[in-house]
């Protein structure tokens, strides 16, 4: 079976930004962001503080600025890396996974797989934890989905498509 797939920049963007919030240290910022939101519609509704808000305003424009970046930066590594644009063909077999696009291919034995997830419409092939083969969902058939979802129960990988 092959799969011929192509990241626009809005599907690498959502990429960037779910790859990162899988790091500890991103979730742990976000979290303290969002807990000094709280403390502060504490201090403003039991306390009375009205100064308050300044701290919500300044947590908000964080989180603002953070979400900005993160498409800011996507953005430009999607233009400046032209292999990220390039088409991208998966051919699936009982052996493995062959990728390959202009000027570079590769193959993954199904036993280097450890899972393979959807999220926000891509499919992630999973190596190992830091390197992810990704898929846009768009361009999978039904019948392509089902013939993958044999070959994962078939080898028995971990797998939420």
């Amino acid at each position: 079976m092959q799969i011929k797939t192509t990241l626009t920049q809005s599907q690498f963007a959502k990429l960037t930004g779910i790859l990162l919030l899988k790091r500890l240290q991103v979730l742990f910022l976000i979290l303290a962001v969002l807990g000094l939101i709280i403390g502060a519609l504490i201090a403003m509704i039991v306390f009375k503080n009205k100064d308050a808000y300044m701290l919500i305003f300044v947590a908000f424009v964080f989180l603002g600025l953070f979400g900005f970046s993160i498409f800011n930066n996507a953005k430009r590594h999607y233009q400046n890396n032209p292999r990220i644009r390039q088409e991208t063909t998966y051919d699936f077999s009982d052996k493995g996974v062959s990728i390959s696009k202009e000027g570079f291919s590769s193959t993954i034995k199904w036993n280097e797989i450890i899972r393979i997830r959807k999220r926000a419409g891509l499919i992630l092939i999973w190596q190992n934890k830091l390197v992810a083969n990704v898929i846009s969902a768009k361009d999978v058939s039904p019948e392509q989905l089902q013939t993958l979802k044999t070959f994962i129960q078939k080898k028995n990988i971990q797998s939420k498509l």
